[in-house]
């Protein structure tokens, strides 16, 4: 997917733009056509009023929802027109919920977090107002930090319980203004949450299987590494104990090679030392050297390739559409 820098793709939507009595279905719509593909309905249709602000936030993509007394349902007919699959993380700011997914039930209160499967039916009834922050993550992303998110799903993880307390704060810090700039670039920031969730998770968030284990182990040892130049399947397999074969055995079943995944690991680190305005001060050719590349011509071709722009394009682009989005909030209306 090619990805341009310097846009953060902004959406807005309100039932306040229509009438009352067209609101909810105004809502229906506007949900399917930007979120997720839902049922909703509310019992109290003459006063439904609803709120949605959505931007791309790195790999994933941040909502902040509001809405009147509303029952959603995710079916197997809305599942099969659905344009996505992953899973969403939710952290409830007002109101309650009650969520059932995989026969399970959790009753989420405000300041509570919750995991929901986006590729299997679930329902939620909102008995009053709610306010909640969204962030839906790419599925195969989100098992490189949770692996396996199943397990999680329909289990509320409460603000007064360990680790939950810091993925709880961080999730309410993003319910912000939604084009506000962070300090550190959205794709890190996703990143620190996915990093929060595995521990609120705990040690016994495990995978089943011992080869996805080692497939871990070795993901975890290509990032921790691939800055180093001379970086070998060899070098590798020696870390973990295991042959060179056996390596590319374990790729090969996850259907990729050791060296598309260091490839994408090294691309991944260079997106985002040029996404961070602190390295503004190193040169492209640095941040090649940096992430592992020999070369700074096949740094640049490859990374052209992977997000559509040369790096030092890549960089440009994302102050002018910085400075776009800034210019765009100073002339907009009260």
């Amino acid at each position: 997917m090619n990805v341009i820098a310097g846009e953060r793709p902004y959406l807005h939507r309100s039932t306040s733009d229509v009438e009352v009595a067209h609101a909810l279905a105004y809502w229906v719509d506007s949900i399917c056509g930007s979120f997720m593909e839902l049922d909703i309905d509310s019992s109290d249709r003459e006063h439904f009023r609803a709120q949605l602000d959505q931007r791309d936030f790195g790999p994933a993509t941040l909502g902040v929802v509001e809405a009147h007394t509303q029952s959603i349902r995710r079916t197997r007919a809305r599942i099969a027109q659905s344009r996505y699959s992953g899973f969403f993380l939710l952290h409830m700011r007002t109101g309650t919920m009650r969520y059932q997914q995989y026969g399970r039930e959790a009753f989420v209160q405000a300041g509570d977090c919750v995991l929901i499967d986006c590729k299997e039916p679930y329902q939620q009834d909102c008995p009053q107002a709610t306010r909640c922050v969204a962030l839906r993550f790419p599925e195969d992303w989100l098992r490189n930090w949770l692996p396996s998110p199943e397990r999680f799903v329909a289990r509320a993880f409460s603000p007064a319980a360990g680790w939950s307390t810091a993925l709880a704060a961080v999730l309410a810090n993003l319910d912000t203004d939604m084009e506000a700039q962070l300090a550190l670039p959205d794709s890190v920031v996703a990143e620190q949450v996915a990093a929060l969730l595995a521990l609120a998770a705990g040690p016994n968030a495990h995978i089943a299987s011992g080869r996805d284990k080692i497939r871990s182990r070795l993901m975890r040892t290509l990032r921790d590494r691939c800055h180093e130049t001379g970086l070998t399947p060899n070098a590798i397999a020696a870390d973990h104990r295991i042959s060179k074969r056996h390596l590319h055995y374990l790729f090969a079943q996850a259907n990729t090679t050791f060296g598309d995944e260091l490839m994408r690991v090294r691309l991944e680190s260079a997106h985002r030392l040029l996404s961070d305005k602190r390295y503004d001060g190193i040169s492209v050719t640095e941040v090649a050297t940096r992430c592992g590349f020999v070369a700074p011509s096949h740094f640049a071709r490859r990374f052209r390739e992977t997000y559509g722009l040369g790096p030092a394009q890549f960089r440009r682009a994302r102050w002018c559409g910085l400075s776009h989005q800034k210019g765009n909030t100073t002339s907009s209306p009260a």
